[in-house]
């Protein structure tokens, strides 16, 4: 009779710590949102890298008339101006889900947890679309000058 009511309790413990069927884990939701980030960071370079080029061609108009002699350099000061505020504009965005962003859930349920991380990978997916826009858009305009 002992070993069986040992038997009962050690099931019901087994039970009540082990997860629900089918339920997610928030600790892999978590990590899931982690790599995804990790991932988007390495666009970020590309984000930083196609600022510093529009820098650097906007600082050298003159040169740009130079070697392109059909270009209106204020027309394009215009467009680089726009494109590195665009590309501004998905840094910080990063900047402030990360600034935003706690890993830290202690004193949640598992499924507030789940929910909370599911609603920031959707975040650093809007993240990572609009760096892919900028990156693109940025790119495209580079390379109309060579500037890849």
């Amino acid at each position: 009779m002992k070993k069986l009511i040992g038997l009962v309790f050690i099931l019901a413990a087994a039970i009540g710590c082990t997860q629900k069927q089918g339920q997610k884990d928030y600790k892999s939701v978590r990590d899931e949102v982690m790599q995804f980030h990790d991932s988007v960071m390495a666009d970020h370079n590309k984000v930083v890298s196609n600022q510093m080029k529009l820098d650097t061609l906007l600082k050298d108009l003159k040169g740009l008339k130079t070697t392109h002699p059909e270009v209106d350099t204020l027309q394009e000061k215009v467009a680089i101006t726009a494109l590195i505020s665009d590309l501004g504009r998905a840094e910080d965005r990063m900047n402030d889900w990360m600034h935003k962003f706690e890993p830290d859930v202690t004193g949640k349920s598992n499924e507030v947890a789940v929910q909370y991380f599911e609603n920031e990978k959707a975040k650093v997916a809007a993240v990572d679309s609009l760096y892919k826009k900028e990156i693109k858009s940025s790119d495209a305009y580079l390379n109309k000058f060579k500037r890849q």
